[in-house]
């Protein structure tokens, strides 16, 4: 998946047009080999407290390519602009689309996926953690970037995590319907840098390990359930030393919906883990939620949810209102608001986040 630059709905729309008419997306053939997927995103970010803005956008592009029986070539790549980020000095970060520095070119995917019958399937190249062990049904709906991997990993490991990546040795195994072992090794420090992704250097970059156990009941369309545990583990060179340090963290997620109404339903999430050691810099994270998903008549989804992050130098908690809202078919809004508390010192903060996707 590629970042944007500009994201603005006619210039996305007038690209996609252009790259479909040119290269022939929408024939048969094409749509047989290659599932692809591009999607531009663009926030207004406020801090209410003291009045600040900032603008992120994002622009992700993916495809997936067959080669041989069972097997297929997996790429995706982004590109971000922002202007006047950060609005606010959170350390959970309450935007996760907020890359830090612009760069018109992040390479966060590239490898080969070969699929073992229909019980598993293992993956080498270059990739990150997110997808696999932390985008969720319920998570998936938040902003707050403490969702898209717990702040016990983010902070305490060189961690190939958005907008970073490194190489990876992936598997999945599920050995019955709805149970998945995953397990992932990373080179143990992530880059931006095409220059430094491509390398395996234990002795200099250490390793690190990350493996779950989840299980999901129900189809994507209908959610009833998801309850996953994990751990992780690695030995990488801090920000100020070279030597290479361990540590190790566990964490949980559950998924729970509570109550149907028609195609509608209500579910609660847990989520927390711990990384004790010392020498971690977030030691203890949880999180709860209430989520409304499916609302008519375009399947609405509406969350709150509080999150707690104890760090070896302080403590905040963020608790978010936020909405997904389908205007149509390719085009979402999603304003939220934030309350967050950082040490004692509080911040009221609300984006305004518009989301443009194509893709087979």
């Amino acid at each position: 998946m590629l970042k944007k630059i500009f994201a603005q709905s006619a210039t996305l729309r007038l690209a996609y047009l252009s790259c479909a008419t040119a290269i022939g997306m929408q024939s048969p053939l094409f749509c047989q080999r290659v599932k692809w997927e591009i999607s531009g995103t663009t926030e207004g970010l406020w801090n209410i407290t003291d009045g600040k803005t900032g603008w992120c956008n994002l622009l992700e592009v993916s495809a997936e390519t067959g080669l041989w029986k069972d097997a297929q070539l997996e790429t995706a790549a982004i590109s971000t602009y922002n202007l006047g980020i950060p609005v606010a000095g959170d350390l959970q970060a309450f935007s996760c689309i907020d890359a830090g520095p612009d760069k018109a070119f992040r390479l966060i995917e590239a490898g080969i996926r070969q699929n073992i019958g229909d019980k598993g399937s293992v993956y080498a190249g270059l990739r990150n953690i997110d997808m696999d062990h932390f985008t969720t049904p319920f998570t998936a709906l938040f902003t707050n970037a403490s969702h898209g991997n717990f702040p016990i990993l983010s902070a305490n490991f060189p961690l190939a995590t958005y907008p970073l990546a490194a190489l990876c040795l992936h598997t999945e195994f599920s050995p019955l319907p709805g149970l998945t072992f995953r397990e992932s090794l990373y080179n143990g420090v992530a880059s931006d840098r095409i220059n430094r992704q491509f390398r395996f250097c234990p002795r200099s970059d250490g390793m690190f390990n990350i493996g779950s156990l989840s299980y999901h009941i129900g189809e994507e369309d209908r959610h009833h359930g998801y309850y996953a545990v994990g751990y992780a583990l690695g030995s990488s060179p801090s920000e100020t030393s070279a030597d290479k340090t361990f540590n190790y963290a566990l964490w949980t997620l559950i998924e729970q919906p509570l109550l149907h109404i028609g195609e509608s339903h209500l579910g609660a999430m847990w989520q927390g883990g711990t990384s004790p050691a010392s020498r971690s810099t977030c030691r203890h994270y949880w999180g709860a939620g209430l989520i409304w998903s499916n609302i008519p008549p375009r399947m609405t989804q509406v969350g709150l949810v509080v999150n707690r992050a104890l760090y070896a130098d302080g403590r905040e908690t963020d608790v978010e209102l936020t909405g997904s809202f389908p205007v149509c078919n390719h085009f979402t809004l999603q304003p939220a608001v934030h309350c967050i508390n950082t040490n004692g010192n509080y911040t009221a903060a609300a984006q305004l986040r518009a989301i443009l996707e194509f893709g087979n």
